[in-house]
């Protein structure tokens, strides 16, 4: 990983903007210089600011920062999605292996992140426990990382089955409060909510009641009304779960029947039949009270 200061520099060198253009009403010019040297800090709202004056995302600020290729992260998940839906393991084999290699030549960490992404969801489709060495070279990663970018909610959403459930919700809130600056990026919210629709459904089957309703008011809190409807539902469904964890059978039952009917009507006969089936085991685990 690079000094910010040093990307910066490249970043506006590429723009054809001096250091005085970019740091006139924000920063002296040599405070920006010895920043950009990798002499000193600086302050995330300074940063974001010079950012928006060269009309860089903070996304891609830090795909440049951390030598990241946008066509090699878009490539390998495409394939790695792909090679999971079939539980290609000889693929995904495959991929690992590939990937290990450019890790061993070129020595870029995403490399490594990647080979051990493939690992981990072949170990899951195996119905192996996770290599305990992967999972900390993974989080070790996330907790040193000061602000979450896409790409490191798209490598922990892909592998955040792999944690103990302690670990995990520790990551899930560092994921969600971290990358609180990234809402108006639509696709950061939507991995931002689906690590939270994982981390509920993994608490809920440790019956870890409060901790499930927490993330449930920071779901519902993070959804558009009017664009996240698909996420509704299954907030929804969600909802009945976690009211039938509760004791409230009745009622919850018929919150979750009616998300498994909103997705019939819609024509998406998989989930609908996905979260039945979800449903009738959760019915048949639980120990029948009163609402």
């Amino acid at each position: 990983m690079n000094h910010p200061g040093v990307t910066l520099r490249y970043i506006r060198k590429s723009k054809k903007m001096t250091l005085s253009e970019l740091a006139q009403g924000e920063v002296s010019v040599a405070f920006l210089s010895r920043f950009e040297r990798g002499d000193c800090d600086i302050s995330f709202t300074h940063l974001l600011n010079l950012l928006n004056k060269l009309n860089v995302s903070m996304d891609e600020f830090l795909y440049v920062n951390n030598d990241y290729e946008v066509t090699h992260f878009q490539k390998f998940f495409d394939d790695l999605k792909g090679y999971v839906m079939e539980d290609n393991l000889h693929m995904l084999q495959v991929l690992r292996d590939r990937t290990n290699r450019k890790y061993l030549i070129e020595g870029k960490n995403y490399y490594l992140h990647f080979s051990i992404v493939a690992e981990l969801y072949i170990r899951r489709i195996s119905k192996k426990k996770p290599d305990p060495k992967m999972v900390k070279i993974l989080s070790e990663y996330f907790s040193n990382v000061d602000v979450w970018g896409y790409y490191e909610l798209v490598i922990y959403t892909n592998s955040m089955f792999s944690f103990p459930v302690d670990q995990m919700v520790a990551l899930s809130r560092m994921a969600y409060e971290k990358s609180m600056d990234y809402n108006p990026l639509g696709r950061g919210d939507v991995k931002k909510q689906k690590i939270l629709l994982n981390t509920i459904v993994a608490l809920l089957e440790n019956n870890r009641l409060p901790e499930a309703n927490t993330f449930l008011i920071l779901l519902d809190e993070s959804l558009d009304k009017e664009k996240d409807s698909y996420m509704k539902i299954k907030l929804m469904f969600l909802k009945g779960i976690y009211a039938i964890k509760l004791g409230n059978r009745q009622r919850g039952e018929k919150i979750a029947l009616q998300a498994i009917q909103i997705f019939t009507e819609l024509d998406s006969a998989s989930q609908a039949s996905t979260h039945a089936k979800y449903l009738q085991d959760v019915l048949d685990s639980t120990i029948l009270k009163n609402d």
